[in-house]
């Protein structure tokens, strides 16, 4: 019976090392499947390419139009573009070209330039259209999205500007004389088959 006797600090101290090793792994469970840690990172990142992007006019031999606003132009006769509730007039023509080496997706939206304050441009619904002469069949430009290849340029777009019914007199003599594109580019799907 001599061989079975514990002392009692021994089993204390085997006691205590029992519940710290429940402890231990009770607290790496649960921080395992409770961790939620945001530092603004996606998880897994690789780089297979550079994304680069411009914007050109419609000319043979395409400028750059970066930094530069685009006029609006009208497809009547009138001589001076007036905006007024139900008034519709679209940009000149631009392209979206791809300069870096792998293809994109993209989408365009109206830049604010600092000059025109945000009722006022919010006073407009916004199209995209390959032709000015047909902008019944233009699209809205926030459900626009599109794909170029490496090296590859697109049609000619044009954006669509028709002030809103509902715009009011608080808009009478302020002047919206142009508008500037940014285009938000991601690396594309590469066909690898």
């Amino acid at each position: 019976m001599d061989r079975y006797k514990f002392k009692k600090s021994s089993f204390i101290i085997a006691v205590l090392a029992i519940l710290l090793c429940l402890v231990s792994i009770t607290g790496a469970t649960l921080a395992l499947f409770t961790s939620d840690v945001n530092d603004g990172k996606i998880g897994i990142n690789a780089t297979a390419g550079d994304v680069k992007v411009d914007i050109v006019d419609i000319s043979d031999n395409p400028q750059t139009l970066v930094g530069d606003v685009l006029n609006f132009q009208t497809s009547s006769n009138k001589k001076e573009i007036l905006f007024e509730p139900g008034a519709t007039y679209y940009t000149e023509g631009f392209r979206v070209k791809n300069l870096g080496n792998i293809p994109i997706n993209f989408i365009l939206y109206v830049s604010e330039d600092g000059k025109t304050s945000k009722d006022f441009a919010d006073a407009f619904d916004v199209w995209i259209t390959t032709n000015p002469d047909d902008i019944q069949n233009a699209e809205k430009l926030r459900e626009f999205s599109g794909r170029l290849e490496v090296g590859q340029s697109s049609g000619a777009y044009y954006l669509v500007f028709k002030m809103k019914e509902t715009a009011g007199n608080e808009f009478q003599d302020r002047s919206f004389t142009g508008v500037g594109i940014t285009v938000n580019a991601v690396q594309g799907n590469v066909n690898l088959g």
